[in-house]
Formats: structure tokens, C-alpha cells, sequence
């Protein structure tokens, strides 16, 4: 009777933290959101607190079923346009793994896939933070472009006039490359087409090119 007693006991304790994992599992599914945009597509959606996002093809983004009310937290994975609603006493914070931008309202662009070797933030109206995980922070103005090397981990600001405008024209069907490698570029393809593309030349893969091009042609 002792043995069989403890084989209940057992089973009873075990059964009961496999229910209670489980309905911590179901309950934080039930309470997050996620959108994603799969390769060849975009997706344009507004989030609760008025927030325009474009996102770009391969990226997805989740956040809480009570967005806007206690935070703004937005976590994303690949590249993601957005019109911040102003919400002095709730900061926007877009949370990219390596790097999380704050913003109170502005109009920027964060890009930040895991294939690629860094994340970018553009900023093109107000104010933003861009903090990295290893404590850097930078504030941008209008027109900056903010980069973090996952590798390296270097951190560094530009100010380019044509840049944050072009960073955005993937909403607008463009393509605008400014001096990406050949692999750089492909990748992009790659995604918004939803093909996969072989490079069988080694020497080309680091050549850098320059164009535009419009409506995918």
C-alpha cells in the first residue's frame, strides 16, 4: 500500500505541473499577438493605439493583447516601417532582439533580420533611442541612420538625406540599392519575390552595385 500510495502521489504531483506548464503556455499564446508578413508579400496594419506598420516581406512582429493600455512594447523580426502614435506617458519601444528603439511618436524604419550582419534604424520625422545589449546608446535626429554589427558589435550614426528616404521604398515597390553586394541584394530579392537564388561564382558576392528600380521590374 505505501509503494502504490507513492506511485499516486507521483503521478498526481507530475500530472499537476504538466497542467499548470500547460495553461502557462496556452495563456501566454491566448495573450500575444503576431502578424507576420511571409516572403513575395507586405503587410500594412494599424495597432490598437493608432500605430501604423508596414511590414516588409520575411518579418513579423508580435505584441500584447493589451497593447497601448500599461505598455507599448512591440517585438520584431526582420524589417518594419512605422508612424509612432504620440503617447507622451507611454513610450513606443520596438524591441529587435539585439538592439530596442524608444520613441514617444515619430516616423522611422528598422531593419533587422537574422540572416543579415546588422540592424538599421533610419529616422525620418521626430525623435528616437536606439539602445544595443551591450549598454550603447544612440539618439537620432531626422535623416540619421543608426547600425549595429551583431558580429562586432560596433554601433555608429550617419547622416544621409537620400539614404532615409530610399530606406523606405520598399513600401512603394522600389528597389534602391546604394552600394549593397551581391549578396546583400540577393537576399533582398530573395524575400520579396519568395525564390531562392544560387550564387555558383564566389568572386561576385562581394561586389557592390548601384540602382534603382521601380514597381519590382
Amino acid at each position: 500500500w505505501m509503494y502504490a500510495a507513492a506511485m499516486v502521489i507521483i503521478v498526481f504531483v507530475c500530472a499537476t505541473i504538466a497542467f499548470q506548464s500547460g495553461k502557462r503556455v496556452l495563456q501566454n499564446q491566448l495573450t500575444r499577438i503576431t502578424v507576420e508578413a511571409p516572403y513575395g508579400s507586405k503587410t500594412k496594419l494599424y495597432l490598437p493605439d493608432g500605430t501604423l506598420v508596414w511590414l516588409n516581406a520575411g518579418s513579423k512582429i508580435q505584441y500584447d493583447s493589451d497593447f497601448g493600455k500599461k505598455n507599448r512594447l512591440l517585438k520584431l523580426s526582420g524589417e518594419a516601417y512605422l508612424e509612432v502614435a504620440k503617447d507622451e506617458d507611454c513610450p513606443f519601444i520596438v524591441d529587435a532582439g539585439e538592439v530596442k528603439v524608444k520613441v514617444l511618436g515619430t516616423c522611422f524604419n528598422v531593419r533587422a533580420y537574422k540572416d543579415n550582419e546588422e540592424i538599421k534604424v533610419a529616422l525620418l520625422r521626430g525623435s528616437v533611442e536606439m539602445e544595443t545589449n551591450n549598454g550603447d546608446m544612440l539618439k537620432l535626429v531626422p535623416k540619421d541612420i543608426a547600425h549595429f554589427n551583431i558580429q562586432t558589435k560596433e554601433t555608429g550614426i550617419c547622416h544621409n538625406t537620400g539614404y532615409s528616404q530610399n530606406c523606405i521604398g520598399w513600401i512603394d515597390n522600389k528597389f534602391i540599392f546604394n552600394g549593397e553586394s551581391f549578396e546583400q541584394i540577393t537576399k533582398i530579392l530573395e524575400r520579396t519575390f519568395n525564390v531562392k537564388i544560387n550564387i555558383h561564382k564566389e568572386s561576385i558576392k562581394k561586389r557592390c552595385f548601384i540602382g534603382d528600380f521601380v514597381n519590382n521590374e
